[in-house]
């Protein structure tokens, strides 16, 4: 069968590369023409689009964006027309996502949704969007599972596939700084977000100069790092954070990763203040990580924009850097508790069973 594959940004093209893999072992004749990343590439998918194209972050970048936004639902619309793929998946980024699927969906395809919109999170009108575009559902979160069964959408909850990540990420023990005590820095994977944390990390490093410090980079944003101080690792971001002793890392999928790899973390972010001003206005939670949100608690510190500075990194960090300490100690078991309440395993596999099923009976009532 023929499969068109979009994700938006690094993570979900680890998540697409697992789909792909898993997909390859159920349906032989798989063909995958995706918007992915290197991980996709590498599995043997036509990458037409890469994410990092789409790395548009905070209503100011949509705003300066437009014409580019418009060009590339009309590219999809065009490409998905051409190539007329057996289904359509869609893999987290929601924002962008959404809006595609309603272009396909009004095409008259097919279209799977892994990793729901976390319409939990803001913007629940969102959800009626979903219903009406979306004709399959894979959520991650086993609450997840009720909200979107209300409504009737037809969702199946698959667990987590970074639980499957985590267990296949084999540690290399001639790691370069294996035997070194060290504090692992995670500026994010966008643009965006790598300008916004960098400064903010090398005074960080400067200040503190009798801690060492690791960043976690990625290869697709490498000339954003050509003028660091601090040791960057490229696209080994589950070696830096294993062997490391604490972590700084920016509010994503990576927080929830650091976690499950039971490191002790601070969690950071900031973004333009036009969408952080509007973003309060509509979220609904009171948490940013995915670790706090799952947990619902403080698990661990949040700096966000203004509180994300120098003085109340080290005012945490001190906090976790003896082995001993109680805010270590606390965080850790609080992960044990998190990995109970992610849940299953094997997300990928289970993904991959269904959209075949899926198609194959769609194709079978066409």
């Amino acid at each position: 069968m023929k499969y068109f594959i979009l994700v938006g940004e690094k993570s979900g093209d680890l998540h697409g590369s697992n789909l792909i893999k898993e997909l390859k072992i159920i349906d032989s004749q798989a063909e995958f023409i995706c918007w992915g990343g290197d991980l996709m590439l590498k599995e043997g998918a036509q990458i037409l689009v890469h994410h990092k194209n789409l790395a548009i972050m905070g209503l100011l970048g949509v705003l300066q964006n437009l014409a580019k936004l418009k060009s590339l639902f009309s590219l999809f619309k065009s490409q998905i027309n051409s190539y007329k793929p057996d289904t359509i998946i869609f893999i987290d980024y929601g924002g962008f996502n959404l809006k595609a699927a309603k272009i396909a969906k009004m095409g008259g395809f097919l279209t799977q949704f892994y990793i729901a919109p976390k319409v939990w999170a803001w913007n629940k009108g969102r959800i009626h969007e979903i219903k009406k575009w979306i004709d399959q559902l894979y959520v991650i979160f086993p609450f997840e599972l009720e909200i979107f069964n209300k409504i009737n959408i037809s969702t199946h909850y698959v667990g987590n596939p970074l639980q499957d990540s985590i267990k296949n990420f084999i540690p290399n023990p001639n790691f370069i700084f294996h035997h070194e005590k060290y504090v692992a820095l995670l500026p994010g994977s966008r643009k965006q977000e790598i300008l916004a944390s960098l400064p903010i990390f090398e005074n960080l490093a400067i200040r503190n100069p009798q801690i060492k410090f690791v960043i976690a980079g990625v290869s697709e944003w490498k000339d954003l790092y050509k003028n660091s101080t601090i040791p960057v690792i490229l696209d080994e971001t589950y070696q830096v954070i294993h062997d490391s002793f604490a972590a700084v890392v920016t509010s994503g999928t990576a927080t929830l990763e650091t976690a499950l790899l039971n490191t002790p973390l601070i969690v950071v972010y900031k973004t333009d203040w036009l969408f952080y001003s509007l973003a309060k206005m509509v979220v609904k939670i009171q948490f940013i990580s995915l670790v706090n949100i799952i947990l619902k608690k403080l698990a661990v510190p949040e700096l966000i924009q203004a509180n994300f500075s120098v003085e109340h990194i080290e005012s945490y960090l001190y906090t976790l850097w003896d082995e001993n300490s109680l805010a270590r100690m606390e965080q850790i078991q609080n992960f044990k508790d998190l990995k109970n309440r992610i849940g299953l395993d094997g997300a990928s596999e289970k993904t991959a069973k269904l959209i075949y099923d899926s198609t194959l009976l769609s194709l079978n009532n066409s």
